[in-house]
């Protein structure tokens, strides 16, 4: 390890906002930290700075508050996230870029990627052709790390590492619990210097040494010729769980039922039931409220204040006890319905 920092905490800086962003503009060298409070904004954000379409799901009526942290160099780029609800992202990765995921902290939790419950013994993601579908816990910390393909492939070519190919990266990933500690704590150095000293990252010759020094890390953190071990596959359920979503968001007006859900879908209660909880961590019910409560706000926020009220706009999304909504909307988002109008 070469990467060191100085042990005096003194303090964060907040660095440029992150909405300051406008789409288009180069990030090269940005040292970036927020705090969101609104799962919107969060995907709005992270859109305007990757130029793609990523979806963020709040998947419980915890409030959302989520901290992120970004360091985008000329060749790779390190997104540190975490929320204080379970969230589902979903999207298509940027071309030209290997990327993985690593759980910095996890508390004995996994988070699920493709329906399969993955581990801080894992990183996942690897495979640059396969869209990212992963629910994050609450209070779990995630490292993102993108790196231009062509730097990453010279490196492996220089390191004599052939087996390091496109069908190894097609299993999308890799399990080491010998090895990926190395790789941990140096991502943890790296969140260190966003978070207390981030002038440091904007040093040329420290993010020359970062690439330098990573790169050749990660790939020394690969057992030759290893193979990735997959855990349980949850496919059947996880692809059950997307098409109950899918109904849901079609029918979010609709007063739907378990039952409701179970005879569109042709399915009993049960796999249904523990296909959520394995899935997304929640109940199929506990989802659609969520979803509607998102709605609600989403509408609330477009809507001219005096040209429609709360409770039409509730009951639209299949509100109909008016003391209920307001105190789980209270409870998710942190105000009244009527103060989300009036903003």
């Amino acid at each position: 390890m070469v990467l060191t920092a100085e042990d005096s905490q003194s303090g964060r800086s907040s660095g440029p906002p992150l909405t300051s962003l406008n789409p288009g503009e180069k990030t090269n060298g940005r040292i970036l930290q927020r705090k969101f409070s609104d799962i919107d904004e969060v995907a709005e954000v992270l859109n305007a700075i990757s130029q793609r379409q990523l979806r963020f799901d709040q998947l419980s009526l915890q409030r959302f508050q989520s901290n992120i942290l970004l360091a985008e160099f000329d060749q790779a780029q390190f997104v540190f996230a975490d929320a204080s609800c379970p969230i589902h992202c979903s999207g298509e990765k940027m071309a030209g870029y290997v990327r993985f995921s690593s759980i910095l902290k996890s508390g004995g939790q996994c988070i699920i990627a493709h329906g399969s419950p993955i581990s801080e013994d894992y990183l996942v993601g690897l495979d640059p052709n396969r869209a990212i579908d992963m629910v994050m816990p609450s209070n779990l910390e995630l490292c993102n790390v993108q790196i231009e393909q062509t730097v990453f492939e010279d490196c492996l070519q220089i390191m004599e590492r052939s087996d390091i190919d496109q069908p190894f990266l097609a299993t999308n990933l890799l399990y080491s619990p010998t090895t990926l500690p190395s790789i941990r704590a140096y991502l943890k150095q790296i969140k260190y210097l966003l978070e207390y000293k981030p002038q440091f990252l904007k040093l040329p010759h420290l993010k020359k040494l970062i690439l330098e020094d990573f790169i050749p890390l990660l790939i020394d953190a690969i057992p030759h010729n290893s193979t990735s071990i997959k855990p349980p596959s949850l496919a059947s359920r996880a692809k059950l769980v997307n098409q109950a979503k899918d109904y849901m968001l079609a029918n979010l007006d609709q007063p739907l039922t378990l039952k409701d859900l179970c005879q569109a879908l042709h399915v009993s209660r049960n796999p249904l039931f523990h296909g959520f909880q394995e899935v997304l961590g929640v109940s199929p019910m506990e989802y659609l409220k969520v979803q509607r409560l998102q709605g609600v706000r989403r509408a609330l926020k477009t809507a001219p204040p005096d040209s429609i009220g709360v409770t039409a706009i509730a009951q639209r999304f299949g509100f109909w006890s008016a003391g209920h909504f307001s105190r789980d909307y209270k409870q998710m988002f942190g105000e009244l319905p009527s103060e989300t109008l009036k903003q």
